[in-house]
């Protein structure tokens, strides 16, 4: 994944006002708190063993988007992703998944997370490209990216020089201008670079927000001027987690 042409679903929900606590296996019983005010959840579940919930820090509509669906029923209260099954949605509460996977009481609450292991950027949408007689050309070039699998190890924290450092480990790229990045929140993460041009300089904004522990994305969103002239853009993606 060349970060140059990643690019995130910009998600207008209120920032993370307290932190969420963490749950261990004995504080069942502790009630969910939906703190993004979302009214949907993120559950990890295994057969027998019952689940374990997060709070999203995303929309219905925006859940749509990130899972290619025409829209989510208002219904909907979360979604699960268990071992042997890929991400799916559910009208039930937190306790009722929890007890259908085996487990009793309340689901136990837990941060959003990523998971560690292998993940893998999707082609670019909502693409947007204003560059003088390169537009199409460069809308081309943004609608085509190599695919790039990296090995991601959070160390339990969502951050965007982990994602930086491990795609340009895995697609090495010498035009690229290294992101500073500072977490906005703990599912949000916020970075900036000055490009050089022919001409003149461009400001590179990248916006990544986890999702769900298995999913993130990335919106990617360049201003400036070149020889040409003004030169804008910005694209969509989302970096799924494939495997260990």
């Amino acid at each position: 994944m060349r970060l140059a042409a990643l690019v995130l679903i910009a998600l207008a929900n209120p920032l993370l006002a307290d932190s969420i606590p963490v749950f261990t296996p004995g504080d069942e019983g502790r009630p969910f708190v939906d703190v993004y005010a979302s009214e949907l959840y993120s559950a990890h579940c295994v057969a027998g063993a019952g689940c374990t919930c997060a709070a999203m820090p995303l929309s219905r509509a925006d859940l749509a988007v990130a899972l290619g669906l025409p829209e989510v029923a208002a219904e909907v209260q979360g979604v699960w992703d268990s071992p042997a099954t890929d991400s799916s949605l559910t009208d039930e509460g937190t306790d009722a998944l929890h007890a259908r996977f085996g487990g009793s009481g309340t689901c136990p609450q837990t941060t959003l997370e990523p998971v560690d292991g292998l993940w893998r950027d999707g082609t670019p949408f909502n693409i947007a490209v204003q560059c003088g007689p390169g537009t199409e050309m460069f809308r081309q070039v943004l609608a085509n990216p190599k695919t790039v699998t990296a090995r991601l190890v959070w160390n339990a924290g969502f951050s965007g020089e982990t994602i930086q450092t491990a795609f340009m480990a895995a697609n090495p790229d010498p035009d690229y201008a290294p992101h500073r990045f500072q977490n906005v929140t703990p599912v949000e993460t916020l970075g900036t670079a000055s490009l050089a041009a022919e001409g003149g300089a461009l400001t590179s904004t990248g916006r990544m927000r986890l999702l769900t522990p298995r999913l993130f994305s990335v919106h990617w969103h360049v201003t400036g001027m070149t020889e040409a002239g003004a030169c804008n853009w910005s694209t969509a993606q989302l970096v799924r987690w494939i495997g260990d």
